[in-house]
């Protein structure tokens, strides 16, 4: 036999077999497969960076708000450093008629204490560009919790702002971290902390400043 037609024949095409067209279908799958999961951790990737910007937008405030808001002329009364709650309201005079025994506590919810976070809080997220932020991860506001926890995926998205308190001289901690509660005054000046939750529900920390 001729070398050269068997060489010819060597190079002829051959027709796929089943267990050809098995290998192809399996690495399209597979090609389908990483393409689809490099696209969800796109996404989750983003949402976890817009969340992290959230955080870096309230730092920027509450810096830039250090440096004026013990000003007198400060544009935001509601944060102003020096303002100090607004006292009890005096008891009723003789005969006068007495609110219905419910009033106090609606007022109360209501209008949080001049002088503290919550009155503040309330005024930022609905009168600045605080009240068009959203949490990347459920399209809603986001919320302030005491602390990320990885077991509680409703945690997502959220903003932990912590402040920083003295113990008393001799104490074996000199400082606690504690949440920067809507009852906290903000009439002195605070050492605050503010990380956010990652898609695993992980605290990650964006910055310490005063305020």
């Amino acid at each position: 036999m001729d070398a050269s037609t068997d060489q010819e024949r060597a190079l002829e095409p051959k027709d796929l077999t089943a267990g050809d067209y098995g290998f192809i279908a399996f690495i399209v799958v597979v090609l389908i497969a990483v393409s689809i999961l490099g696209a969800m951790s796109h996404r989750e990737a983003s949402k976890t960076e817009g969340t992290k910007r959230n955080g870096e937008q309230w730092a920027a405030w509450f810096t830039k708000a250090s440096e004026t808001r013990f000003a007198p002329d400060y544009a935001i009364a509601a944060c102003a450093g020096g303002a100090k709650p607004a006292a009890p309201p005096a008891a009723a005079a003789a005969g006068e008629e007495a609110k219905p025994a419910d009033a106090p506590a609606a007022d109360a919810a209501a209008a949080p204490a001049a002088g503290t976070w919550g009155a503040c809080l309330a005024h930022l997220t609905s009168a600045t560009e605080f009240k068009d932020m959203v949490n990347p991860f459920t399209g809603k506001a986001p919320n302030f919790i005491p602390a990320c926890n990885p077991a509680d995926r409703s945690h997502v998205g959220s903003i932990v702002i912590e402040k920083t308190t003295a113990n008393p001289p001799g104490s074996a901690v000199p400082t606690v971290m504690s949440q920067l509660v809507d009852a906290d005054l903000i009439a002195e000046k605070l050492a605050l902390k503010i990380s956010v939750c990652d898609k695993g529900s992980y605290a990650v920390k964006v910055a310490e400043f005063e305020f």
